[in-house]
């Protein structure tokens, strides 16, 4: 199964290795893990990882960041995707006085299982009510080998990118998937039950824009 789960933004250049500013613009790119620009720029972290005795199979896709200084040079790669956006400084995450399940939660749950593919549905809903809710952002649509559509989204606030696989439903099939994903994510708010009964639209992100 191929991974399509991506690290968050770095807090530093991938080229360069300088600490991002606060509201600087910093460029994204997604690449395949095995391209050359991949494999010299992550030389230092693949040797460690290599050498790591407990070590996992290696991602098919990888996330690099680069400051403004640096992205000139490397803008000419034939990247998968690429777009830049301000950097957010993290901050202290915020108590959690009652926790409970929420539409970002569970599409982060359900991406990080290995049998994803079987909500695949669920994941596409989940990813538009957060794209609504401007909590994700689509970056750009790509196909796949198969002809499968592919949505890359960017999550406002931390910049993890997210390669959302497009079912395209039809008509008929999205009640039934709009029960699914409101069942999930019970008990829920009625401002999200809600959001749930209208959550796709004709053309998710179609006028997102990608940089290049």
């Amino acid at each position: 199964m191929i991974d399509w789960n991506l690290r968050s933004r770095s807090h530093s250049c991938h080229k360069c290795s300088a600490d991002f500013i606060d509201g600087e613009r910093c460029h994204s790119a997604v690449a395949v893990f095995e391209d050359n620009v991949v494999q010299t720029l992550l030389a230092e972290k693949i040797a460690a990882y290599a050498e790591n005795p407990k070590k996992t199979k290696p991602p098919d896709y990888v996330r690099l960041d680069f400051c403004p200084s640096c992205w000139p040079e490397m803008q000419g790669t034939d990247w998968i995707s690429s777009w830049h956006s301000p950097y957010s400084a993290p901050e202290p995450p915020a108590p959690e006085p009652l926790p409970r399940e929420t539409a970002e939660s569970l599409l982060r749950k359900l991406m990080e299982q290995e049998d994803s593919f079987e909500n695949t549905s669920v994941i596409f809903i989940l990813a538009v009510m957060l794209e609504r809710k401007k909590i994700l952002i689509e970056r750009r649509v790509r196909h796949a080998t198969d002809g499968t559509m592919i949505r890359v989204y960017e999550h406002k606030k931390t910049g993890e990118v997210m390669l959302v696989t497009d079912p395209d439903l039809g008509i008929d099939e999205l009640p039934g998937v709009q029960r699914q994903v409101q069942r999930l994510l019970e008990p829920a708010s009625p401002a999200e039950t809600s959001a749930t009964d209208s959550a796709v639209p004709a053309e998710p992100g179609t006028d997102a824009t990608a940089g290049s």
